[in-house]
């Protein structure tokens, strides 16, 4: 039926209008988009089956006990996000305070408060290790590469220098 409906539009007006081609244009999928985006679905399909079939099987109150369940567990997640987001921004607000760079941020440990000091501690003390090493190389300088070979000095040699 499609195939009549375009040679209709041929032997009625040509070829069908640009505007509307352009305005039909849709955005064409690799294989592998369609796969990976069919396999998400049905694991997707999957686990809402499963959850159905679980929940069939029980009565009304372990239903309730389970969904209250999974609320707590969901609230539980949400209130350690907010800890651990608690955690960075006061590991952040010290590093400033020590006037160490935000990015050791990254380097600290945030699954507990004591946790985050601790490794706040140990990342402040191997970053000023780090630049007292640094500095003092720097400081040492370099050793002249070419000693000199001038005639030698009378008063430094009698000085023993």
């Amino acid at each position: 039926m499609q195939e009549k409906q375009i040679t209709d539009e041929q032997e009625i007006g040509g070829a069908p209008d640009e505007n509307a081609a352009e305005e039909k244009k849709e955005k064409l999928y690799s294989q592998a988009e369609l796969d990976e985006r069919v396999t998400t679905e049905c694991e997707q399909l999957r686990k809402k089956l499963a959850e159905a079939e679980k929940l069939s099987g029980m009565s009304e109150n372990e239903r309730s006990d389970y969904r209250r369940g999974l609320l707590e567990k969901e609230l539980a997640e949400r209130e350690a996000a907010v800890a651990k987001r608690e955690l960075i921004a006061d590991a952040a607000e010290k590093l400033a305070k020590a006037g160490l760079p935000k990015q050791l941020a990254a380097c600290l440990n945030y699954s507990g408060r004591e946790e985050c000091e601790m490794s706040l501690e140990a990342v402040a003390q191997a970053f000023e290790i780090a630049v007292t090493g640094a500095v003092n190389k720097r400081i040492k300088g370099n050793v002249p590469k070419y000693a000199y070979t001038g005639p030698k000095d009378a008063f430094l040699d009698g000085l023993g220098v």
